[in-house]
């Protein structure tokens, strides 16, 4: 067997792992294949980390409290609240991520003016975004009508932007702003759309949800602002006024649970998804201690009695109050979802947290007056157990990893806090996993080029967004040197890679001709990134392979070790890689694979044997090799077989482990260049004249005879 080599570099042709191709590299959802100038710049594996400043961008605002919109495969808007000093107006910031190029884009801000002009904080802040298609829209310049359009009726806001063409608002070249709406089939633009026959349209309708508490305690609970288009988040800013009598404006609307506010000590925000258009309930949980209590809202109603921007029509219940242990969040706590595991699966739930335990509270269980509606909880245990991590104790909020169904449980972010993500139950089992560490670098934009972006803790508060696998992480400092947005990859992390949807990085099948035993796998990878002194180590990666089962990702994937040694030494003609990645780490930063190498032995001599002309006899039909070069331990089972040169038949086939009733031959053993020979055995080639021969028990005269000496 001579030693072959297969090498892959990830710079070729590559295709989505739901578009599976044997010929290309195929792609899971977060991970891409990146190229540039440097030989470094071409690799691939999870997307890299990436980062915005919001306190350097043109107006600087500290920010929090991320929450993503997918607008379409390669871009997210994100939004995020004003974090600084509490005051009368609160600005909220947009930036758009675009997925392949990991750029962040800050787009500007609008400032919320709110019908209490007294300080404000924020305790919870969502966006909604609703597109309305129904029926059908023709325009004549700044008139449009619908056709079995509702549009009144459906409680859409001036301020929404239209577009024309498509129900797809992603390809919507022209948006026209919404005036008025008077009719349900009647609407009025800012601007002139000339001539538009009757077809498909569409209507986004973006609005701000924030729950505030107030410096005045009962100028605090819930505001709305509505008629928001996306093009008036702008770098010069936006200010959206107070609302007084009137519904259905771009204004900023106080959502009363009655005349005097009792909702004033809110802890979040969570969001149901909407039922109609004139119903959609968000929850607030309220009171950090023995007050605790859940408020219920219809933010899609129709507010009535409108007196300085105030109404409590979208008010719907009011839950009793229950004592939860340890102390609840004030930090954007709260999250509604519908979990496929634990003790909640299938059950659409709230999930929050107090300093020590994750809540759960099932949506039919908040009632008026209910005073049991916190469902179960999850005590603060750290992977491997309290003696291992100690709790931290200060659990700030949680979120939902919606594609991997799990949560992302943030910590305050105090000194040596670590934060988890998680299944939920409620069986003392220990948090899944532990991440983010505090490594004091400061990710501003005059630092050390040579440092690599991490979302580092500093000793600063956290809050987390998660987003078609990606997680958003913000820290919520108030300066230049402890405000940042992360982009992190977080649902490519090797435990979840083989779910659906895949994150797994897959090679082309490799051509191994001829091959009769696989060696090892080689990966070029980054070591560290940064320079000698500011630089990191990426997370690890973990190494699969098959033989069989190729052209159709049928077959089935088996691990290598740390060493990259075959174990089930089975070749065949071709082979495939593949790559699982951790991302849930301490500095979740991502590994690049820049190629990867397949060492095999084919079916010519072993590459550790020469053949030997002086030690073989045609006379004595002997075979001999010399022993060129170490295995470096014991020498493996070895196998000889005799083909007719002339017409390619094996003649005999033999291995050095043969029980002697059925030996074909015999194998022997020279140390001293042929001058005597013993009994062959497996101990590693010995100096310069290690030889070895085989005689055959039998073997027919006159034969051209090719001898092959391979592993068996």
């Amino acid at each position: 067997m001579a030693k072959r080599a297969i090498e892959h570099l990830f710079t070729g042709l590559t295709t989505a792992y739901t578009a599976y191709d044997d010929a290309k590299t195929n792609l899971g959802v977060l991970i891409q294949q990146r190229t540039g100038a440097a030989a470094s710049d071409k690799f691939a594996g999870p997307m890299p980390l990436a980062l915005a400043r919001p306190m350097e961008s043109s107006v600087a605002i500290a920010s929090a409290y991320p929450h993503v919109i997918s607008w379409d495969s390669d871009n997210d808007w994100i939004f995020l609240a004003e974090n600084s000093t509490a005051a009368a107006t609160r600005r909220i910031v947009k930036y758009n991520y675009e997925k392949s190029t990991g750029i962040f884009t800050w787009n500007g801000y609008i400032t919320l003016t709110f019908p209490t002009a007294t300080v404000h904080t924020v305790r919870g802040f969502r966006m909604n975004r609703e597109l309305y298609t129904t029926g059908t829209a023709a325009v004549s310049g700044t008139a449009v009508t619908g056709t079995t359009t509702a549009w009144n009726s459906s409680n859409l806001p001036v301020g929404c932007r239209i577009g024309f063409g498509s129900a797809d608002p992603t390809a919507i070249t022209t948006w026209y702003e919404i005036s008025a709406i008077g009719s349900d089939t009647s609407i009025t633009l800012t601007a002139s759309a000339g001539t538009v026959v009757d077809g498909p349209y569409v209507i986004e309708d973006l609005r701000v949800l924030i729950s505030t508490s107030n410096a005045t305690t009962t100028n605090g609970g819930l505001f709305v602002a509505k008629g928001l288009r996306e093009e008036i988040f702008a770098p010069g800013g936006t200010t959206i006024a107070a609302a007084t009598t009137t519904d259905g404006l771009r204004a900023v609307y106080w959502l009363a649970d009655a005349a005097t506010v009792t909702n004033t000590i809110a802890c979040g925000l969570a969001t149901d998804t909407k039922d109609s258009w004139t119903q959609h309930h968000i929850y607030i949980i309220d009171g950090t201690t023995t007050t605790c209590r859940v408020y219920k809202y219809n933010i899609r109603a129709t507010l009535g009695s409108l007196s300085s921007g105030k109404s409590t029509s979208a008010w719907v219940l009011t839950t009793g109050a229950q004592t939860p242990t340890g102390t609840a969040s004030q930090a954007n706590n709260g999250r509604l979802d519908t979990l496929s595991h634990g003790p909640g699966s299938g059950d659409k739930s709230i999930y929050f947290v107090t300093t020590t335990r994750v809540y759960r509270a099932e949506v039919a269980g908040i009632t008026s007056g209910n005073t049991a509606w916190q469902t179960d909880a999850m005590v603060e245990i750290p992977p491997g157990g309290a003696n291992t991590y100690a709790a931290t104790s200060v659990l700030s909020s949680c979120e939902i990893a919606g594609q991997i169904d799990r949560l992302i449980v943030i910590s305050t972010g105090a000194a040596g806090v670590r934060s988890y993500v998680t299944k939920y139950n409620t069986n003392s089992d220990p948090f899944d996993h532990i991440f983010l560490v505090d490594s004091k670098q400061l990710d501003q934009s005059t630092s050390d080029a040579n440092g690599v972006i991490h979302p580092t803790i500093n000793a600063t508060a956290l809050s987390v967004w998660s987003e078609g696998g990606i997680a958003y992480v913000c820290r919520n400092g108030t300066t230049a040197a402890l405000n940042q947005l992360y982009a992190i990859p977080l649902s490519a992390h090797w435990t979840y890679a083989g779910s659906s949807p895949y994150q797994r990085l897959i090679t082309p099948s490799l051509a191994t001709p001829n091959a009769s035993s696989l060696t090892r796998v080689y990966v070029n990878a980054a070591r560290q990134l940064g320079s000698l002194t500011m630089g990191l180590p990426p997370e690890p990666f973990r190494v699969y392979y098959r033989v069989s089962g190729i052209d159709d990702d049928s077959g089935e994937w088996t691990l290598l070790d740390d060493t990259g040694s075959f174990t089930d030494n089975t070749p065949s003609s071709e082979i495939q890689l593949m790559f699982e990645f951790k991302t849930i780490g301490s500095f979740c930063i991502p590994a690049r694979i820049y190629g990867v190498t397949v060492v095999y032995e084919d079916n010519t001599t072993d590459s550790h044997y020469q053949p030997s002309v002086a030690q073989s006899s045609i006379s004595s039909k002997i075979f001999a090799w010399r022993f060129s070069t170490a295995f470096g331990g014991t020498v493996p089972t070895l196998r000889i077989r005799l083909y007719n040169a002339a017409t390619g038949g094996i003649l005999l086939d033999d291995v050095t482990n043969a029980e002697p009733e059925d030996a074909l031959g015999t194998f022997e053993k020279s140390t001293n260049d042929g001058g005597a020979w013993s009994s062959y055995d497996t101990t590693d080639k010995a100096n310069e004249t290690t030889y070895i021969r085989y005689t055959p028990t039998s073997l027919a005269d006159n034969i051209k005879v090719r001898a092959l000496l391979t592993q068996d």
